[in-house]
């Protein structure tokens, strides 16, 4: 079975990327990380016997029950947000380690908090520790991440625009992700100009994080990538409370497999950049 999966990766994912002339945008570092995570899914750990779905590296048992007992709610919020059930159970891999950790999530990196990779939640020992607050958020974030890719395909994920995903993640989750930097904060910064690039689409030169049109200066590493996640979600959040209709439209049509700008079209009849000028029109008018 693992010989299987190695064959996959080193012949079925470059053909894929090649098949979509994607295949010299993917460093070889990422690619390494990309099969790192592929041998390292979370279907290898052990489950817990009371909900199969929540795997965990050997030490983490009480972690995998935490977020046993938060499943149900997170899934609940993910459905009514995205406006359908899951397409199937997702597994849920936590982790002892951030060795572990940093080898299943498809980064090769143990800073990011939470990840999904192949449509499955990997979470960092951090949770378990200092940042335990963090869990209910952090799970239903990435609950909206899995929830996306269990309806469409890989590449038409990764065509998705970062700002987006990230976006509806923080949205659906109330701020998971961007507990750091409040919306106050990230209107002050966008009446700067530190504002997020907004596109149609995502790229594998770009696999995570949302870029900003100007960098903040005088700033930690995490706050630019912590500000943008905040933008992206206070843009989502006022897309769906400007007109919740057009927006569940949208979401139908991302679900259904259309076009990121496509689907955009389909709900508001309009598009991205448009509607981010009217967002912006809106920041600009508050006091």
């Amino acid at each position: 079975m693992r010989r299987r999966i190695i064959l996959l990766v080193l012949i079925g994912l470059p053909l894929a990327l090649i098949a979509t002339g994607a295949g010299a945008e993917l460093s070889l570092s990422t690619a390494r990380h990309l099969a790192s995570g592929l041998w390292n899914i979370p279907d290898r750990l052990p489950a817990l016997p009371t909900n199969g779905q929540v795997h965990y590296e050997p030490g983490a048992e009480g972690f995998a029950h935490d977020v046993e007992a938060l499943l149900p709610s997170a899934i609940a919020r993910v459905e009514a947000a995205h406006g359908r059930p899951f397409a199937h159970p997702v597994t849920l891999g936590v982790y002892a380690t951030p060795e572990a950790y940093a080898a299943a999530n498809g980064q090769g990196s143990a800073a990011p908090i939470g990840a999904t990779y192949l449509g499955r939640v990997t979470l960092s020992p951090k949770l378990s520790g200092d940042q335990r607050q963090r869990l209910p958020a952090i799970l239903t974030h990435e609950l909206s991440h899995a929830h996306l890719q269990g309806w469409i395909s890989g590449i038409a994920n990764l065509r998705l625009p970062n700002w987006f995903k990230e976006g509806l993640a923080v949205m659906v989750s109330e701020g998971g992700g961007a507990e750091q930097v409040s919306e106050a904060e990230a209107r002050t910064a966008i009446r700067r100009g530190e504002q997020i690039v907004i596109d149609d689409g995502g790229s594998l030169q770009s696999l995570v994080g949302v870029p900003l049109e100007r960098t903040p200066a005088n700033k930690a590493a995490w706050y630019p990538v912590v500000l943008a996640y905040r933008e992206a979600g206070m843009f989502v959040t006022y897309l769906r409370d400007r007109d919740r209709p057009a927006f569940d439209r949208m979401i139908a049509a991302i679900l259904d497999g259309r076009a990121f700008a496509e689907a955009v079209s389909v709900g508001y009849h309009d598009d991205a950049r448009s509607l981010w000028r009217n967002f912006l029109k809106s920041i600009s008018d508050q006091k």
